[in-house]
């Protein structure tokens, strides 16, 4: 990697130089040897990492005011700064969630990639090989962590309800053999078969042991509460954010917005002519019966969303300076327990592209377009996948910001901004479609309030919508179920991931709060002379950061 003259960007080169010996991304964005198949999780790499960034931390300290790269180093030390506040409180070394812990990032690693018979299948197969060896590595720093509690704000072992969470989804993953099942091309020898299904047989042994680890070994040990309480939420909720908040003004927040899009929505669902008791759950029935939103079968839901997309990049260049790689991108759909769409962003060199995913529950490949269109804004376009594109394009970036700085306050603030600003691009087509956005919004107000309350403990104020005054899981579930209409496994699913998550269920509305602050007050400085098309370009131009130094640079640039 060629040394900067810069001594920010020269200091972010050591940062990331020492990541790319354990992280392959990381090596892939410096233009370094890969250190191995699958990132290294291990419990003396995530030690050495803490010290790592308090080293850089330092170093960026002792560089003189208004030398070198402002932005970048307002955005490294800002994250580096918190990402050791999570390590303070635990979180990190025990991770164990619904969603994204390190297991679920090895299996990402692997999901929706095919065994070729080439380079990029020999890859794969290394990946798949890999995995035991993940694994021993998840569990060594699982049991870590709960050796060495007494470090951590928070505790050492995460509550059971998350244990048996990841613990149900890993029998799923072996009764189905999911890495025995990794799709291979037609023409794959004997040979490469033969490998993968011995990788895969050794990664179902090491799934098997972590089982046994979460039930009999960490299970024991483990706190009943799910909830961490105010002050380690406060940490949390300041690391998934890249921002410390008032809480008490969030939560106030998230209930107002919660009254104002439920009374919009029962609003819309009268005008597409349901005036039952209750409007929305009777509209959204014979909006899902409806054969112009009824997709049936996996080929016809991901020919949906190819067409969608497509329609969607072309619907942007008015808003938007589109980089040349943004219609390189996959669509998926696979079967899962979870039902969900994600995204993932292409890997640094290009050699696995981004993708969006639609998880459909297995058996049910049976989906409603009207209610996901805004889905395919949040996770595609003008969310996610084009965040991530013109982020990727910006040369002017250091590697670290385009590749490696991961922020759920801004990758999910700036995704919701997109549902509401593909509204106003008139990406929205019907009132259908805005139910679905509606509803969406909805979902993401339930989830401000549930996850604070839960694990604050704080009250419920009295509101038209629930009855009760404390809250708990089954609670946070009804509320999505009966007024968000999503579906009951899945609602279970989310509230276990707030739970096991703490403060990143704020990123999204949070986020989006303050991209809609700094595009108003960039508006009313500019007035007539505003441009959306210029505030998208200065504003993604910066690159991904936490919410506090991204406010300052947004607000003070007008």
């Amino acid at each position: 990697m060629k040394r900067a003259a810069d001594p920010v960007r020269r200091i972010a080169d050591s940062y990331v130089a020492e990541l790319a010996r354990h992280e392959p991304d990381a090596a892939q964005a410096a233009g370094l040897p890969s250190p191995g198949p699958l990132a290294d999780i291990g419990p003396e790499w995530l030690q050495r990492k803490y010290v790592l960034q308090g080293e850089t931390i330092e170093a960026l300290n002792a560089v003189a005011a208004g030398d070198g790269d402002a932005t970048l180093r307002a955005a490294l030390r800002e994250r580096l700064e918190r990402e050791r506040l999570l390590f303070d409180t635990g979180f990190t070394s025990r991770l164990v969630a619904g969603l994204a812990s390190p297991i679920h990032l090895i299996r990402y690693a692997i999901e929706g990639l095919r065994v070729t018979p080439d380079a990029a299948g020999g890859e794969l197969l290394a990946r798949v090989e890999a995995v035991p060896h993940g694994v021993a590595q998840y569990i060594a720093a699982l049991r870590w962590s709960r050796d060495h509690a007494d470090r951590f704000l928070g505790t050492g072992v995460a509550p059971r309800r998350q244990l048996d969470t990841l613990a149900g989804q890993l029998d799923l993953w072996l009764e189905a053999d999911w890495f025995g099942s990794v799709p291979v091309a037609d023409d794959l020898g004997a040979q490469e078969r033969a490998r993968l299904r011995t990788a895969a047989d050794a990664a179902n042994v090491a799934l098997r042991e972590l089982v046994a680890v979460l039930r009999e070994e960490l299970r024991p040990v483990a706190p009943c509460a799910d909830g961490v309480g105010a002050d380690v939420y406060a940490a949390m909720a300041a690391g998934m954010l890249g921002a410390r908040i008032d809480l008490a003004d969030t939560y106030a927040y998230g209930w107002s917005e919660l009254e104002r899009l439920v009374a919009e929505a029962r609003v819309l669902a009268a005008e597409l002519g349901d005036q039952d008791a209750d409007p929305v759950r009777d509209a959204a029935d014979r909006l899902d019966a409806d054969p112009r939103y009824r997709l049936e079968g996996v080929s016809a839901i991901r020919d949906w969303l190819e067409r969608r997309v497509g329609e969607t990049t072309e619907a942007l260049t008015s808003a938007f300076d589109l980089p040349p790689g943004i219609r390189q991108v996959e669509c998926v759909v696979a079967e899962a327990s979870t039902g969900v769409v994600y995204y993932t962003p292409a890997s640094p060199d290009g050699s696995v592209p981004s993708r969006i995913v639609w998880t459909i529950p297995s058996g049910v490949p049976v989906a409603a377009s009207w209610q996901e269109v805004t889905s395919v804004h949040h996770e595609g376009l003008p969310g996610h996948h084009l965040q991530f594109a013109v982020t990727a394009s910006l040369e002017h970036l250091h590697p670290w910001q385009r590749h490696l700085c991961h922020i759920h306050g801004y990758a999910e603030g700036w995704a919701h901004y997109a549902e509401q600003l593909a509204d106003e691009l008139g990406l929205i087509r019907n009132p259908a479609e805005r139910l679905g956005l509606l509803l969406g919004q909805i979902w993401r107000s339930v989830r401000i309030v549930a996850d604070i309350g839960l694990h604050t403990g704080w009250a419920i104020p009295a509101n038209p919508l629930v009855a009760a005054t404390e809250w708990t899981p089954e609670l946070a579930k009804r509320m999505l179920v009966e007024l968000a209409l999503v579906d009951p496994s899945l609602a279970g699913f989310e509230v276990d991931r707030y739970l096991g998550w703490p403060g990143q269920a704020l990123a999204f509305k949070v986020g989006a709060r303050l991209w809609h602050e700094a595009r108003t007050t960039r508006q009313a400085a500019e007035g007539e002379s505003f441009s959306l098309r210029e505030f998208h370009r200065a504003a993604l131009g910066l690159g991904p950061m936490g919410l506090d130094p991204l406010r300052e640079l947004l607000l003070s640039r007008r």
